[in-house]
């Protein structure tokens, strides 16, 4: 588990989906994507 720097954002999109970036300080990127779940199944 190295320590890592950099800066990240996230941002709602139209279809109710969220997307979350990460920018690394030594040049590495992530984007993560995600949707809510709409089962009809009771909880």
């Amino acid at each position: 588990m190295d320590e890592a720097t950099g800066d990240g954002s996230a941002e709602l999109l139209d279809d109710g989906s969220i997307e979350i970036a990460f920018a690394y300080h030594n040049g590495d990127e992530a984007i993560l994507k995600a949707k809510r779940d709409t089962s009809s199944t009771a909880c």
